[in-house]
């Protein structure tokens, strides 16, 4: 069996990498991750890609995976908040509303890439700014698409999830399982 690599210091994704039986090291890729391009799923695909390839290129002989997870809500992305405000806003906008969540993975091996993605739909129940403002004092917001933890606090604030609970929490355990194993074996 090769050696499996997560590009990626996300916690989440070790997590769901470790829950779905697979052994791996892991080393962040450290990208500019800035949002270019006009469509969502393909500016996560290809951030999933950028990821996968800056860490394949120096361990070539090893299955490198890496993944980006977007928040869409109007069509606008909301990425990582860079601070207390734009986190407000983001919330702001997401509260009482539904949103998109797309996760793209990438998986490099030698003679290998295979992209993929999903897309699951999260609505949010009505948030007060007293409770926006509380949730901004906890870790949780910071380093996550749209300003929140859906495996944390930020699930108080889930109304309903249509598709793939993991795919909001940062890596599709289903679609992830059958690929990785299909390449690994």
């Amino acid at each position: 069996m090769r050696l499996l690599i997560l590009a990626s210091s996300s916690k989440r994704r070790v997590d769901i990498l470790r829950m779905l039986g697979f052994k791996f090291l892991v080393i962040p890729s450290g990208i500019d991750e800035s949002l270019q391009g006009s469509s969502p799923i393909l500016v996560a695909r290809r951030l999933a890609f950028k990821k996968s390839f800056a860490v394949w290129k120096d361990y070539k002989y090893a299955t490198v995976i890496g993944a980006d997870t977007l928040v869409v809500a109007d069509g606008k992305v909301l990425g990582k908040p860079k601070d207390t405000q734009q986190a407000l806003q983001m919330l702001r906008i997401l509260s009482g509303r539904w949103h998109s969540v797309i996760t793209a993975v990438c998986i490099i091996s030698t003679g290998k890439r295979i992209v993929f993605h999903d897309i699951a739909r999260v609505k949010f129940r009505h948030i007060e700014d007293r409770e926006i403002e509380k949730y901004l004092l906890t870790y949780e917001p910071w380093d996550k698409a749209g300003a929140y933890a859906v495996q944390g606090f930020g699930a108080t604030f889930v109304e309903k999830i249509v598709g793939d609970f993991y795919t909001v929490m940062g890596l599709p355990a289903g679609k992830t399982y059958k690929v990785l194993r299909d390449v690994l074996d």
